[in-house]
């Protein structure tokens, strides 16, 4: 396996934990929270869906070039 692959696969990896922790993070603050821990909740599901996403078109870069 070339560099690029494992790249690739670690890339991928993290984007797939990311967005399952986000997934988690939504779920698990729909209930009753105070303001301040809803918004910490809000923000931390915000981050770790964009990092989701920063690494998913990194992957797809490297796969590309």
């Amino acid at each position: 396996m070339d560099t690029a692959t494992q790249w690739a696969l670690l890339l991928g990896v993290m984007t797939l934990a990311s967005w399952i922790a986000g997934g988690l993070a939504a779920v698990l603050g729909n209930g009753e929270l105070s303001q301040h821990r809803q918004r910490a909740v809000d923000y931390l599901t915000i981050g770790l869906n964009g990092v989701g996403f920063v690494s998913a078109v990194a992957m797809g870069a490297i796969l590309v070039i």
